[in-house]
């Protein structure tokens, strides 16, 4: 099946991408029937689906009254944090390794490959583009500080959650690692920039300073990950403010979606991952 769940995800990614609504919109609907027949995913967390594809193809196609479109907007909100938390009825990730050490002096835990987040980026691609400019950019002058800030900004990240004693220092290869690659990219970073810095701190750049837009979409990134404690959320709260500046320096959620996604493989690769044991 994870060869299928590969498939799946970068076929939805490339859906949301496409410019032909027949075929973002059919397309998925036929990735998502193809994997509730072989068993990738169940029947009632396939009609949430095409619900939730209906939902976005209803926003993108047809203009409504005020009213109706603000409940539109609730629907894919709830919709959307369903999906992202693990939580829509019937969904069940597909377990890849269970109470699994992945690094020596790491805790156990359970390596997933999730296809419920990755319906919100191919929804949330119909509304903004990953690879043109979604803002106006504000680039950095000159150039060569944007890749250092970037680099002094990981080091800083890692060091931070040392410290706090979430992570330590442990290089060692796992040979689980290109299976968390692909699922970090596809089901994760892309997901999680397109909402919290396309559709998040985009939307508070029109009513905020930037600066201020960028600070609350970090804090909210942050407190998205109140799961792992009060250490974790500060060490994303700094995260998300690298990842929001690279957004409002380029325009682009693409680059964002790739210093996440650097920054993650950094972690498995040469700290304990996903905590340390003690």
């Amino acid at each position: 099946m994870l060869y299928f769940g590969l498939l799946y995800s970068t076929a939805l990614i490339l859906l949301g991408l496409s410019k032909h609504a027949q075929l973002r919109y059919g397309g998925a609907a036929f990735i998502l029937l193809t994997a509730a027949v072989i068993g990738y995913s169940s029947w009632m967390f396939f009609a949430g689906a095409i619900a939730y594809i209906a939902l976005t193809a209803w926003m993108l196609e047809q203009t409504v009254p005020t009213v109706l479109r603000w409940i539109r907007y609730a629907l894919w909100f709830l919709a959307s944090t369903a999906l992202v938390v693990h939580a829509m009825p019937g969904y069940e990730g597909l377990l890849v390794a269970e109470q699994v050490v992945l690094k020596p002096g790491s805790a156990a835990t359970n390596l997933y490959f999730n296809h419920d987040k990755v319906l919100v980026a191919w929804s949330l691609l119909n509304f903004i583009p990953m690879f043109r400019q979604s803002t106006s950019p504000r680039p950095l002058k000159p150039l060569w500080l944007m890749p250092l800030i970037i680099t002094l900004g990981i080091a800083a990240a890692l060091t931070l959650a040392v410290n706090l004693g979430l992570i330590n220092w442990q290089p060692v290869w796992t040979p689980l690692f290109w299976i968390f690659a692909a699922g970090n990219l596809l089901n994760t970073c892309i997901t999680e920039e397109l909402l919290f810095r396309g559709l998040l701190q985009r939307q508070l750049q029109q009513r905020l300073t930037p600066l201020l837009a960028l600070a609350a979409a970090a804090l909210l990134f942050g407190l998205a990950h109140l799961a792992g404690g009060w250490a974790y959320v500060g060490v994303a709260t700094l995260t998300g403010v690298l990842y929001g500046l690279v957004y409002y320096w380029s325009g682009r959620v693409v680059w964002a979606v790739l210093v996440h996604w650097f920054l993650n493989l950094s972690h498995i690769m040469l700290f304990t991952y996903p905590l340390s044991a003690t």
